[in-house]
């Protein structure tokens, strides 16, 4: 099996990384992640402590949440809406054989089913071949929307993955998404 390609990507400031698995850089744990965290981002606020517990809470809820595919490389938190619904998404990047965006549009569904409700080639990415995508499904008896980027590189498809039951949730972050795809390079 070929090695995936290392690649680096650039985060807005209200995009924060949730590691996915301890030790994390300087962070032994969890608990040291969310504690640093909270800090940092309500430095300042004169917050209630109750607002800082909840903040830590939800940190941490987020960090050990299992990802909606199995596998996921990275977690991406949208923290402006901090006390509002998560904005979570997931970096995947799985060997394949696409190469076209027809053949990335077959991966679209992948793991959640449903179907491609609009899509559009994706220009000035570090990808040949890349493609935004929305895809519709009901899990769970639920109707669920997901904002897909996928794009083909050396054998691996990268996915970047938002599911949220607010279509208003979805179209929201869809450009800034787009920018966290757009912004992967490679080594």
């Amino acid at each position: 099996m070929a090695v995936a390609p290392t690649y680096t990507l650039s985060l807005e400031t209200t995009w924060l990384p949730v590691p996915l698995q301890f030790p994390w850089g300087a962070f032994p744990d969890a608990e040291a992640w969310a504690d640093e965290l909270t800090d940092s981002l309500l430095a300042g606020t004169g917050v209630p402590p109750e607002a800082h517990d909840q903040l830590r809470a939800t940190a941490l809820l987020l960090q050990a949440m299992p990802g909606p595919l199995p596998g996921a490389m990275e977690r991406f938190w949208r923290t402006e809406y901090v006390g509002g619904p998560a904005i979570v998404a997931h970096l995947y990047v799985t060997d394949s054989t696409a190469s076209t965006p027809d053949e990335l549009l077959q991966l679209a569904r992948a793991g959640i089913g449903g179907r491609v409700q609009t899509w559009t080639s994706l220009e000035d990415t570090a990808f040949p071949a890349a493609v935004q995508a929305v895809v519709t499904t009901e899990i769970d008896g639920a109707a669920i929307g997901a904002i897909r980027h996928l794009g083909v590189r050396d054998g691996y498809v990268f996915l970047l993955d938002f599911l949220s039951e607010d279509p208003l949730l979805l179209e929201a972050v869809q450009g800034e998404l787009a920018a966290v795809f757009r912004s992967i390079r490679f080594a």
